[in-house]
C-alpha cells in the first residue's frame, strides 16, 4: 500500500507542475504578423501621441531565460499601459453617453496575458468628442462613431449573432483615456483571438 500511496502523490506533483508550466507563452510568432493586441495584452505600446494604445503582445522576461511573473507562472511581466490608458470591462451594456465598467487587470493563462474585469462596476460618462475604434482583427481597428461602438459593445453581451464582420466579440475589453473630469475622450475594443 505504501508504494501505491507514493505513486499517486507523484503523479499528483507532476500533475501540478505541469499546469504551472503551462503558464508560459508559446512560440515568438504565435500571433501571425509579430504582435496581437488584444485581452490577450496585445499591440504595440509606440503609438502616436494621442491614439489609444494597447499593451505589448509579449511578456518580457529576464536576460537568461527565466520569467519574472507570478510565482509559480510563466508569463513574465505583466504588460505595462502608456501613461494615461487603462483597460476595463463593461458590465452592462453602454447606453447614449455612458458606460458602467470594471477595471480590467490582467491574468495569466496558458495563451499569455489575458484582461479581465474585476471589482466593483464604475460610472463612467463620455466626452463630448469620443474617439472610438472598433477591432477588425489582430492589430487591426477602424474608427467608427461612438455609438457604433455602445452597439457593438451591447451586442456582444446580449445578442452576439448580430455582430457583422469584419467585427466580432473578442473578449469585450476597452482601453480608454478619460479627460480632465474623466469623461472618456478615447474608447478602443481589445482585439483577443
Amino acid at each position: 500500500m505504501p508504494s501505491v500511496r507514493r505513486i499517486s502523490a507523484t503523479l499528483a506533483l507532476v500533475a501540478a507542475l505541469g499546469t504551472i508550466a503551462a503558464c508560459g507563452p508559446e512560440e515568438a510568432s504565435a500571433g501571425g504578423s509579430g504582435s496581437s493586441s488584444g485581452a490577450s495584452a496585445g499591440a504595440s505600446a509606440g503609438a502616436s501621441a494621442g491614439s489609444a494604445a494597447q499593451p505589448s503582445a509579449k511578456p518580457s522576461a529576464k536576460p537568461g531565460g527565466g520569467s519574472t511573473g507570478e510565482p509559480g507562472s510563466d508569463c513574465g511581466q505583466p504588460p505595462k499601459l502608456p501613461a494615461g490608458h487603462k483597460m476595463v470591462e463593461p458590465a452592462v451594456p453602454p447606453s447614449k453617453g455612458s458606460m458602467s465598467a470594471k477595471d480590467a487587470q490582467p491574468t495569466c493563462t496558458p495563451n499569455d496575458w489575458i484582461y479581465h474585469g474585476k471589482g466593483e462596476a464604475k460610472y463612467y460618462l463620455f466626452a463630448e468628442e469620443v474617439k472610438a475604434e472598433l477591432a477588425t482583427g489582430s492589430g487591426s481597428t477602424k474608427s467608427v462613431p461612438v455609438g457604433e461602438l455602445w452597439m457593438h459593445a451591447g451586442d456582444c453581451m446580449t445578442n452576439q449573432a448580430a455582430v457583422k464582420a469584419p467585427y466580432s466579440c473578442s473578449g469585450n475589453i476597452y482601453d480608454i483615456t478619460v479627460d480632465g473630469e474623466g469623461k472618456i475622450k478615447t474608447i478602443k475594443e481589445v482585439w483577443h483571438p
